[in-house]
């Protein structure tokens, strides 16, 4: 069982390696390309959330965690609302 952070689950570093959510999209988009009804930033974020819900379901499997966060606590806890951001 490991911990890691978000950063190592995205890029692929130390313990994430097995995930590297960054790579399997990168991968994905070169291999397959994109659907001609969708713009490439838009397939790229729809690729991203793909292989983050596998590698989720892939720690889950494992008994990886991310760093801070448990099952005990509904994901959108660990979300910080920041009510002077404008954007």
């Amino acid at each position: 069982m490991a911990q890691m952070s978000l950063e190592e689950l995205y890029r692929g570093e130390s313990a994430g390696e097995k995930y590297g959510i960054l790579g399997e999209v990168m991968k994905d988009f070169f291999e397959n390309g994109r659907p001609s009804e969708y713009d490439e930033r838009t397939w790229l974020e729809m690729l991203l959330v793909k292989h983050a819900l596998i590698a989720a379901e892939k720690m889950k499997n494992e008994g990886d965690t991310v760093s801070g966060m448990t099952d005990d606590m509904s994901s959108s806890s660990y979300v910080r609302w920041d009510e002077n951001d404008n954007a």
